[in-house]
């Protein structure tokens, strides 16, 4: 099963709803590849359109981006008819707070189409068969079911994660991903109507530099938590045996993942720049919203509090990547799949 790490559900200072502009950028950013997406791939004939946002955490980007979705479907089917209706259904892990995600559903959209939630891993089985019109996902899938195991025998020492690592740990991790996309496709093939659609946006890296480049922006991490194992506040082992469960695939990984599994045509797969436009302390606040219950879990609350406010008080190293190298080093990729079955 799945671990449960779901986003910061509150509405405090390191919450989700107010640390997740980054991911309200990407939606935006993709808007129109969405709209050309569906107008262009989705080949289904129904009055009841039934979409699902997959990972779709506690803040209010996850309805811009159903409306959107929504809006492209009219768009297509050319018609604000009332007959035409609309239900969304919003997956998360059992431990999401859906209360939080339903108080900030906004009036208008609720007037746009029907609102359910569905709680459960999406690596594995969440509808009946032949259900699904539309499946999305924005910045979800890069979270593995689990992170890869043995890796304290593969030397993963003092890292928090592949950037750096051996090339098995890379491995490991691609072993992980794939296994976990497998499952996550076979149970979509199954819900899927035959002609609809998955849109996919995640962060990833290119094929061409792939293991020379890595994923920086968790090696920011690491100084503080090696600076408290130097001080003795923290046990070197507990470094050594974590190991963040997220894994940044590039455009070669996907293909072959998705024509590994046989059901589904890839209609479109782009990878695309994508530039920052916060600073250093907000990417270090973003990632607390994210992980900070993943730390948790394994470090405890406290050493997770003093390394995000370790992290907080040295960011020039992040502040100088951030200017020089992200928009180089950094991609998504937007990728959609049609159901053959």
């Amino acid at each position: 099963m799945a671990e449960s790490f779901p986003m910061n559900g509150s509405n405090g200072v390191y919450s989700y709803n107010k640390n997740s502009s980054l991911q309200r950028s990407v939606a935006d950013s993709v808007k129109v590849m969405l709209r050309e997406a569906i107008i262009e791939n989705l080949d289904v004939q129904t009055k009841t359109f039934v979409i699902v946002d997959m990972g779709c955490s506690v803040g209010p980007n996850t309805f811009f981006a159903m409306h959107n979705v929504v809006q492209a479907i009219k768009h297509k089917y050319h018609s604000t008819s009332p007959e035409f209706e609309f239900l969304v259904f919003f997956n998360d892990h059992v431990k999401n707070n859906f209360n939080i995600l339903f108080d900030s559903l906004f009036s208008d959209h609720q007037k746009t189409y029907f609102a359910a939630a569905i709680p459960g891993s999406f690596y594995g089985r969440l509808f009946p068969s032949r259900s699904i019109h539309v499946a999305y996902s924005c910045y979800a899938l890069h979270w593995l079911s689990e992170a890869p195991k043995g890796l304290i025998d593969m030397k993963n020492k003092r890292r928090i994660h592949y950037d750096g690592a051996s090339i098995d740990v890379w491995n490991a991790y691609f072993d992980q991903f794939e296994k976990d996309m497998g499952v996550f496709l076979s149970a979509r093939a199954n819900e899927m109507v035959h002609g609809g659609l998955i849109v996919v946006i995640l962060p990833a890296l290119p094929s061409e530099q792939y293991y020379k480049i890595g994923y920086k922006l968790f090696t920011f991490l690491e100084p503080s938590l090696i600076d408290m194992v130097n001080e003795g506040i923290l046990e070197e082992s507990l470094v050594d045996s974590f190991n963040l469960p997220l894994y940044f695939p590039s455009d070669e990984d996907m293909t072959k993942v998705v024509e590994k599994n046989g059901c589904f045509s890839i209609e479109r797969m782009e990878m695309t720049c994508f530039q920052s436009t916060i600073d250093a302390k907000s990417h270090i606040r973003h990632h607390r919203a994210g992980l900070e219950k993943v730390f948790n879990k394994h470090f405890g609350s406290k050493i997770t509090d003093e390394m995000f406010e370790r992290s907080l008080a040295n960011t020039d190293e992040l502040s100088a990547w951030l200017e020089t190298e992200y928009s180089k080093t950094t991609r998504q990729l937007f990728m959609v799949l049609k159901c053959k079955n």
